[in-house]
């Protein structure tokens, strides 16, 4: 496709959830259920992942854990506890995991969210309260550090990295690891007494074995909706988001060209300047804002040879692009399995084409060539979040026109190669019975304006997209 998003398209999408979940007065997280309790930490907290502050020993522990994997509900073989602190800033996660082969704990040092064959410990909040999206927070025993979002009930994603802190220690008993989660990290409610949901995981890897709090049984689904309520938090409000992040570059290029080259003499020199904009628009939405922004920091997409005639999927790993991207996703809203079918459902934002790489034809015949590698984001916004029972996005990007330089013997000339491109995404999507039946729509736009007639025959001036989407509960007792 030429464009990022589904050509004058209208989808109507209509999913079942898998009859497998828990009824309301069963689950963990129900009221009246156990839950974990939060205790409000007494001067300050120290993160070195030793756990000694007096705040610690005064939490109660959560020891309850079962296997997963291997031994599908038999107890964990290791005696865990874990303990919740808070103040007036983040959340405090501690756990002890004890280990009768201390010196067997794996400890592998690798790169944030790169799962290697260690100990691991991870913390999963529900603080939206919602029994449908979250965040998860990790690390292993080397002090790898783990994050990402939750979404759907049963999916996860690792592309969105939190700005948080984590410590692990090994010792005589296993290993301690510590959390600190600032709470504008979160997305919660502004309430004086808050109720969110908690799940954590354990695993230890010489034994192949993942322990839970709350596990998912292997012919059951839903996660989220299984998290036990954290309970005892009160007075913390969602602090003030404001981020303002400006920046200046400069870049210098030194290269081997050949002599007649007009446009490479050997060196190449450039710079730019912007700025990144995050604003909390009370406790649910999150503006971000970038005006030509720099994406020099994320991580350099694999190498592939594509031989097909299909593009190369690259994943989004652009933070401004990452920020509430889940909420975009059409067409998969409370399905967990499809019930075995493989589900071709439509792509309406493949946010990767924003800013790729000029579309234009180049022309059959020239010696040297100056070609723009991308197309400029002169500016874009973004406002995503949750309002009550509904989930909203609106995304609005435009990128600037490129021209490429050519020669063919003692003949100059440059040509449109990306015209002039605004796009355009809006969503919502409203849950109803508890998460039990939804309904949503999304939009997309993309207009061309164009210099030279040349591009017309290449591109389509304008392109729409229209679709509507849900789910709804076919077993009662289904989440």
């Amino acid at each position: 496709m030429s464009d990022p998003f589904t050509t004058v398209s209208l989808y109507l999408a209509l999913m079942s959830l898998h009859p497998g979940g828990q009824s309301d007065t069963t689950r963990p997280g129900a009221p009246g259920a156990a839950a974990v309790h939060a205790l409000r930490a007494e001067g300050s907290i120290a993160l070195d992942g030793t756990l000694t502050e007096r705040a610690w020993s005064g939490a109660a522990p959560v020891t309850d854990f079962s296997q997963r994997e291997p031994d599908e509900g038999a107890p964990a073989t290791e005696r865990t506890e874990v303990r919740v602190i808070y103040d007036n800033n983040a959340l405090y996660v501690g756990a002890r995991l004890y280990d009768r082969s201390p010196d067997s704990v794996r400890a592998q040092l690798a790169r944030r969210d790169r799962i290697v064959s260690a100990d691991r410990f991870v913390v999963f909040l529900d603080s939206y309260y919602d029994r449908r999206t979250g965040f998860y927070f990790g690390i292993n025993a080397a002090g790898t550090l783990y994050d990402g979002t939750l979404y759907n009930d049963d999916w996860d994603s690792d592309t969105w990295d939190g700005v948080w802190e984590g410590k692990a220690v090994r010792d005589s008993l296993g290993w301690t690891a510590e959390l600190r989660i600032p709470y504008s990290q979160l997305r919660f409610q502004r309430n004086q007494t808050h109720r969110w949901g908690v799940n954590f995981k354990r695993e230890i890897a010489r034994h192949n074995e993942s322990d839970y709090l709350v596990r998912t049984p292997s012919n059951g689904s839903g996660f989220v909706s299984r998290f036990m309520d954290l309970v005892g938090i009160e007075a913390v409000t969602p602090p003030p988001r404001l981020e303002i992040l400006p920046y200046a570059t400069t870049r210098a290029e030194y290269m081997s060209h050949e002599a007649a080259d007009p446009f490479n003499d050997g060196s190449r020199f450039g710079g730019g300047m912007g700025g990144d904009l995050k604003l909390g628009i009370g406790s649910n939405l999150t503006l971000d804002a970038t005006v030509n922004p720099d994406f020099g920091q994320v991580e350099v997409d694999p190498a592939v040879v594509n031989l097909s005639d299909v593009e190369t999927f690259f994943e989004e790993r652009r933070p401004f692009f990452v920020e509430g991207a889940n909420i975009f996703d059409f067409g998969f809203g409370g399905a967990n399995d499809f019930w075995g079918f493989n589900w071709g459902g439509p792509s309406f934002l493949y946010s990767r084409r924003i800013g790729r790489a000029p579309q234009g034809e180049l022309p059959d015949d020239y010696d040297y060539s100056k070609v723009p590698s991308g197309s400029n984001i002169i500016g874009a916004a973004k406002l995503s979040g949750k309002v009550g029972n509904w989930s909203l996005g609106a995304l609005n990007a435009i990128t600037s026109r490129e021209h490429a330089s050519f020669s063919l013997g003692d003949r100059h000339w440059g040509q449109e190669v990306e015209p002039l491109t605004y796009y355009g995404v809006y969503r919502a999507q409203k849950e109803m019975a508890g998460g039990r039946h939804g309904l949503g729509f999304i939009g997309t736009l993309t207009a061309r304006s164009f210099d030279e007639p040349q591009l017309r025959d290449e591109l389509s001036s304008q392109s729409l997209g229209f679709g509507l989407d849900g789910w709804t509960s076919l077993d009662k007792s289904a989440e």
